[in-house]
């Protein structure tokens, strides 16, 4: 999720005060859970974002515990849309249950906690969609089975003897946590933790087969112990420290090449649909994770008299071992244009990375702080600063070459400090005539977040040496002749060089280079706000918040291998620059291969991991509640959020990042456009209705407006090595493409509202990023609750019903399963526009 419009990765997740990172805990040994959106106190770190802070449940004199059961089961969903594989139905069972108590009465205590998840949902894949289901996916029955037989006779493995046809997900958590009072001063406390999660098939594509999806296997846990001490009769002194292990393994189920077939279809209802089908392997396999991580807080507060002031000091290390493979492609793809090449056995590309050498580092984070919360009347002020400190150890060895050609130290890992001041405050006064009192609140201050170690794993893995990350593209006559038996029963068969066509064209792997920038800085964020609440006639609350973020040092992604000359441009569309020359592409299928847009082609992509991009975000919140005696609520909220940034990419691949921004021209160019985090109306409702003593009725409304998009082209069409151009937008009649012109033509008649008039505004010239914007998202959820007075347990006992996708019911009810308006469904427009069917060198034209 989003705050502030920040990227999800400057989120922080806490537990009893330190950073849980990917681990978790039973839902019955929570105790209280806060998000925080907006905290002056300089004692919270890590986060420019927001941050999730919750507490544990210990064990008490008196013992007590709780159980959960949840069933969700698709037996009971009504509705054919739900009981396809391709919705929201599946049948999940949860049990959760802890329970605490004293070891010695008074002096030492326990709680103990389990879960256990298990879910089956069925397969969404190529082989299990029915009719409707291809249509939505632009793909007609006959190119599916036609398909289906192509991918089956090419030898690649099409299915898989005692593979279901469903995805299994099974998740188990423990939890154990002492607590032992060793004097009237002192307490220490000692929590455990571990998970497992496993599924499979995992990553399976709509549109591909079940052999393309692979296994994932997660398990970790840690240990955590704090030491609470009460001295000088107004001094607290608080140690913590969190030791952790996390294990992520995702395999592929057959160890071959991924194939990807470009597929026109004609759809029942007169559209022209383009998709591309999945066949062979996951181009995203195989990927491991095994990290280590170790954080140790200290804090001493001071309680003078009056209670005016709370000063405390305090401090944090952490450290983060890296041990990582996340290199997409190592397998290997090939890209096929049509389903006749398919059958012809002739690829238009083929591409492949190899990783073969992973090396470890250790990320460290730390930071000193000094705050104060003082409070006088109705004021209270909350200021101090924190002191920042980033750095890591191990870097990749020294390439001479990169250090030469690019000016690049791919030894060197910039260190990073910096002080964040932060200053906010509450005011409550007023109240009187029926209304309550005003508050005012708000404050300013600086965020930092700690770089994602996905970036340092990119570094140690792509140093540019021979040894190391290394990248294969083959185009035209170059492309090996896939033999995809010989593949599945020998992985170490699969092409490790392009054929030799006897061209000047290389056919080896080159090496990748990622290194970060020499004043590479972590992400933070300035951020502002300042809100109002006022109660009125005693039963009405209004609120209005007001917030600013302003993203600084946001990591970005330059390619300083790439010509900075265009070789040519496309007359047709506005002068698009193209980095490669034009008897460089492949006039049958348009492929093209990046080295001819190297400066060095010896190496391949040459990635900077730099600092130097923004975010800006605006947003402002009205809020009203209500409540009765009885215990009816209501609480209604608009937010409006006007967020803009020069990237949105989060994680984790950097040629994914190099990519995500999207490009008309250079893609070294920063740009500002409307961010992929925008959602900028945001319509919440929550009732709460009492209906009897013990029943109780909830629900929960949401309208949100759509996702920005871009119009993209489904190919490279600019030499960059990267499928992120935007889409020139033909003006139908005089369109080059007769087959372009009347596929815009129907495009723009028969598009939503919102997407025709984005794309009829940018008419004769390239999309701009993130101009149009999917459709408004509706969803509304029930709970009913019942909580009887049974079995002596005082009310204690609570049953819940609740709904799921109730609008998407009511959308079949309503209007059958023919007719469905999109109730309830988290759709989102393809974002392809453009389909590249071959090159004339003649014209230099794109089909």
């Amino acid at each position: 999720f989003s705050v502030a419009g920040q990227r999800p990765t400057a989120n922080a997740i806490t537990l009893d005060g330190l950073s849980l990172g990917s681990s978790s805990v039973p839902q019955d040994a929570i105790r209280s859970t806060r998000v925080v959106t907006s905290s002056y106190d300089a004692a919270r770190g890590q986060f420019s974002g927001g941050l999730v802070a919750s507490t544990t449940r210990s064990g008490k004199n008196i013992p007590q515990g709780s159980f959960t059961y949840t069933l969700r089961d698709r037996s009971l969903a009504w509705g054919q849309v739900t009981a396809s594989p391709f919705g929201q139905g599946y049948t999940q069972n949860q049990v959760s249950g802890g329970m605490g108590g004293p070891l010695v009465r008074n002096r030492l205590f326990v709680f103990g906690a389990l879960q256990g998840r298990w879910r089956g949902q069925a397969l969404p894949s190529l082989t299990s969609a029915d009719a409707a289901s291809l249509a939505r996916l632009g793909v007609s029955p006959d190119s599916a089975a036609r398909f289906l037989a192509l991918a089956a006779a090419s030898g690649a493995p099409a299915q898989i003897r005692g593979l279901s046809d469903e995805r299994t997900t099974e998740n188990a958590i423990a939890f154990l946590r002492f607590d032992w009072k060793v004097s009237e001063a002192q307490t220490l406390t000692l929590r455990l933790d571990g998970r497992w999660d496993s599924q499979q098939p995992t990553r399976v594509s709509p549109l591909g087969l079940p052999p393309t999806g692979g296994t994932r296997t997660e398990r970790g846990g840690g240990v955590m112990a704090s030491l609470t001490s009460h001295f000088a009769g107004s001094l607290i002194n608080e140690v913590r420290g969190y030791l952790s292990a996390d294990r992520r393994d995702a395999t592929a189920l057959v160890t071959v090449p991924a194939g990807r077939v470009q597929v026109a279809s004609d759809l029942p209802d007169g559209r022209q649909g383009v998709a591309t089908l999945a066949f062979g392997g996951n181009s995203g396999l195989p990927q491991r994770v095994d990290n280590v991580s170790l954080e140790l807080s200290e804090e001493l507060s001071w309680l003078p008299g009056g209670g005016g002031h709370r000063p405390k000091l305090g401090g944090l290390l952490s450290g983060t071992g890296l041990d990582q493979n996340q290199t997409p492609n190592q397998l290997g793809t090939f890209v096929f244009p049509s389903l006749s090449a398919l059958a012809a056995d002739s690829p238009a590309s083929f591409s492949r990375v190899f990783a073969p050498v992973v090396q470890g580092g250790t990320a460290w984070n730390g930071a000193l702080y000094l705050a104060d919360s003082w409070r006088t009347g109705g004021l209270q002020l909350t200021y101090g600063t924190r002191l920042e400190s980033a750095r890591f150890s191990g870097a990749p060895p020294y390439n001479r070459a990169a250090d030469s050609l690019f000016a690049l130290r791919t030894d060197r890992i910039p260190e990073h400090t910096r002080l964040s001041p932060r200053i906010g405050f509450m005011w409550t006064g007023g109240g009187g005539e029926g209304g309550g009192p005003t508050i005012l609140r708000g404050g300013v201050g600086d965020f930092q977040s700690p770089t994602p170690v996905a970036l340092y794993s990119a570094a140690l893995g792509a140093p540019g040496l021979s040894n190391a990350e290394t990248e294969l593209v083959c185009i035209g006559a170059a492309v090996p002749i896939p033999d995809w038996v010989a593949y599945a029963s020998d992985p170490s068969t699969i092409p490790g060089q392009c054929a030799d066509t006897g061209s000047t064209v290389a056919t080896s792997p080159h090496p990748n280079v990622t290194a970060f920038a020499r004043d590479y800085a972590p992400p933070h964020a300035w951020r502002a706000s300042f809100g109002v609440q006022r109660r009125l006639l005693h039963a009405f609350t209004v609120s209005l918040d007001a917030g600013y973020a302003r993203g600084t040092s946001q990591y970005g992604f330059r390619d300083v291998n790439l010509v900075a000359t265009p070789r040519f441009t496309l007359p047709d569309e506005a002068g698009r620059p193209v980095y490669v020359p034009a008897d460089s592409i492949v006039p049958g299928t348009g492929a093209l291969g990046f080295t001819a847009s190297r400066v060095h082609p010896e190496f391949g992509e040459v990635l900077v991991i730099g600092s130097d991009l923004q975010s800006d975000t605006r947003q402002v919140t009205l809020g009203v509640g209500a409540g009765t005696t009885r215990g009816a609520a209501l609480r209604l909220s608009y937010t409006f959020t006007r967020a803009r940034d020069q990237s949105s990419f989060s994680c984790c691949a950097v040629s994914h990042g190099f990519a995500a921004p999207s490009t008309a021209a250079d893609p070294n160019v920063r740009e500002w456009a409307t961010s992929d985090l925008e959602r900028r109306h945001a319509f919440l409702a929550t009732v709460t209705l009492p209906l009897a003593t013990a029943l109780e009725l909830g629900a929960i409304g949401r309208l949100t407006s759509g996702a920005p998009f871009t119009p993209v082209v489904g190919s490279d069409i600019n030499g960059d090595g990267a499928r992120n151009d935007r889409a020139f937008i033909f003006v139908p009649a005089p369109a080059p493409d007769t087959a372009v012109g009347n596929a815009m033509r129907t495009l723009i008649a028969d598009a939503p509202g919102a997407v025709r008039r984005c794309l009829v505004t940018q008419l004769a010239r390239v999309a701009a990023r993130n101009s149009c914007t999917g459709p408004w998202q509706p969803s509304l959820d029930l709970q009913l609750s019942w909580r009887p007075a049974l079995f002596g347990l005082e009310r204690r006992l609570t049953l819940s019903v609740l709904t799921v996708n109730l609008l998407g019911g009511l959308d079949e009810w309503l209007h059958g399963a023919a007719h469905l308006q999109g109730w309830g469904l988290a759709t989102a427009p393809d974002p392809v526009l453009l389909y590249v069917r071959g090159f004339d060198p003649a014209t230099a034209r794109f089909r």
